[in-house]
């Protein structure tokens, strides 16, 4: 798969390559977007913007990443972003209700669901790839820019606090 898109890269066929990670990477990057931002019309804006950073920076593809990790890279920075500045514009009607959390996202049981939602972020974000993007321990730490360790590390740790949660 991302042979094909290397390929591709060093032809220097941008449009050809763009085409071929929209189709590989659209659904995955939505669904990290909508893991990190719990709103699917804000997720789908994000993995616009995802892509179009993706875009501006095919010609400077250097190939040292695959071109899924370098675009799980630029998701992943373009969503913690988008987080960071919705935080700072962050308001609430006083009528306002909770939605309830983004269980299409962790499709299977909701009560799981609400319990990776309180999950710290990165341990969340370790979770999401690796069991619901079925990445490889290797492939999560070099999305995130972390040590393989680290990530085994946040793995077992959240699977003890999901344990818990689920006990309560």
């Amino acid at each position: 798969m991302d042979e094909d898109v290397r390929e591709l890269l060093e032809r220097r066929r941008y449009s050809q390559a763009l085409e071929r990670l929209l189709e590989l990477y659209e659904n995955k990057v939505f669904r990290m977007a909508l893991a990190f931002l719990r709103n699917p019309a804000r997720a789908e804006e994000v993995t616009q913007d995802t892509f179009l950073k993706l875009w501006q920076a095919l010609p400077g593809y250097n190939g040292r990443a695959s071109p899924g990790t370098w675009l799980y890279a630029i998701a992943r920075n373009t969503c913690l972003s988008a987080v960071r500045s919705e935080a700072y514009r962050k308001t609430v009607a006083l009528d306002a209700q909770h939605d309830p959390p983004a269980s299409s996202v962790f499709s299977g049981d909701p009560e799981l669901a609400r319990c990776i939602e309180r999950l710290p972020d990165v341990q969340r974000e370790v979770i999401t790839l690796f069991y619901l993007e079925e990445k490889r321990v290797e492939e999560v730490a070099r999305m995130l820019d972390l040590p393989e360790g680290t990530v085994k590390s946040h793995l077992y740790r959240a699977r003890l606090a999901l344990a818990a949660m689920m006990k309560e």
